[in-house]
């Protein structure tokens, strides 16, 4: 049997699961549940951190928890001493990161892949982060510790104002550095997941792996994979003009691979608005390719895929297609 109770931190509400041996989770309530239960997965956003079996609320079994997250959250305790079971969660790698992130100091913060050399796999920083989006246990398992390669807050289950209020309460100063939003990541994860897969082969769980958020965030703040798709490319219609921009401003051909999926995915029935549109592209090639900032892993594969697009609507087509014949041929030369 698992027991669950609600827990009102100063940053948003909790639900903690335990087992007779020992705390088994903490979820992040989420605050768009309009249900009463607070023992589905529905009512959280880190639904990983949810227990199987049957489930009991009880919060006669956390007074000494309560008491441990009162005065953590008060700034008079810094390490707990409450017994955690989370041996039938995760893999065995996944354990020991959590083991390690047990060892940070309160007040600290380290990078994954500080985290990942400190159990002994430098090499593995994304499986260390995985790891992380893996656990069950926040805050007593303190995965809100751990930051970005280059100092910024990076993704968190209850999201990232909430991974700054802890860090604030434990007196970590990252400079002015005040993270992006949950909103913000999920926007950047989705403009280069859309450049790399189009929107067809990109998934909300791609994303949200990326953003390092549940995928509930994704329909909480865009509604829909297609309500996320549609700002993307409002954004690169709009000039770049965003919250989360950047990425398009250091690399442009992310731009030009968004709108070669759109051209590809969308299908064009006009001989006009085809050429007009590889066109477009070509600029963009020929640009991108001048200042040497074609990533031959994606750029040369999507111009190829453009090619082959215009070749068999131009067979295919009983439609004069003067003007896409030389802008074919034109493009090709640029493989």
């Amino acid at each position: 049997m698992v027991y669950a109770a609600g827990y009102q931190s100063p940053f948003g509400p909790l639900t903690l699961f335990a087992s007779d041996k020992g705390l088994v989770a903490v979820a992040f309530n989420d605050p768009s549940y309009a249900g009463r239960d607070i023992v589905t997965k529905e009512c959280v956003l880190n639904p990983q951190a949810f227990p199987t079996g049957p489930i009991q609320q009880d919060e006669s079994r956390f007074t000494s928890v309560f008491s441990e997250l009162d005065s953590y959250f008060n700034g008079s305790l810094n390490s707990f001493e409450t017994p955690l079971d989370y041996t039938h969660h995760g893999t065995a790698f996944q354990r020991r990161v959590w083991d390690a992130l047990r060892e940070i100091p309160y007040g600290s913060v380290v990078t994954y892949g500080e985290l990942a050399e400190q159990i002994g796999n430098a090499k593995a920083a994304r499986a260390v982060g995985l790891a992380n989006n893996r656990n069950p246990l926040a805050i007593l398992v303190p995965c809100h510790r751990v930051i970005g390669a280059s100092g910024r807050l990076v993704g968190y289950a209850g999201g990232l104002p909430f991974k700054r209020s802890l860090l604030d309460l434990e007196g970590v100063t990252l400079g002015d550095d005040k993270g992006e939003s949950s909103r913000d990541a999920i926007l950047h994860a989705g403009t280069i997941a859309f450049s790399r897969s189009g929107y067809k082969g990109t998934t909300v769980d791609d994303i949200a792996k990326a953003a390092g958020v549940n995928k509930r965030m994704i329909y909480h703040h865009f509604g829909s994979k297609r309500g996320l798709y549609d700002e993307v490319f409002s954004i690169v219609e709009g000039g770049h003009k965003g919250t989360r921009t950047d990425v398009l401003q250091s690399s442009p051909n992310i731009a030009m691979r968004l709108k070669i999926y759109q051209l590809l995915e969308t299908g064009t029935t006009s001989d006009v608005s085809l050429a007009a549109d590889i066109e477009r592209n070509e600029k963009r090639i020929a640009k991108l390719k001048s200042e040497g900032r074609m990533d031959s892993r994606y750029d040369t594969q999507l111009v190829a895929r453009l090619l082959t697009i215009a070749d068999q609507w131009k067979a295919s087509s009983d439609k004069p297609h003067t003007r896409v014949a030389p802008v074919v041929n034109r493009l090709k030369k640029t493989l």
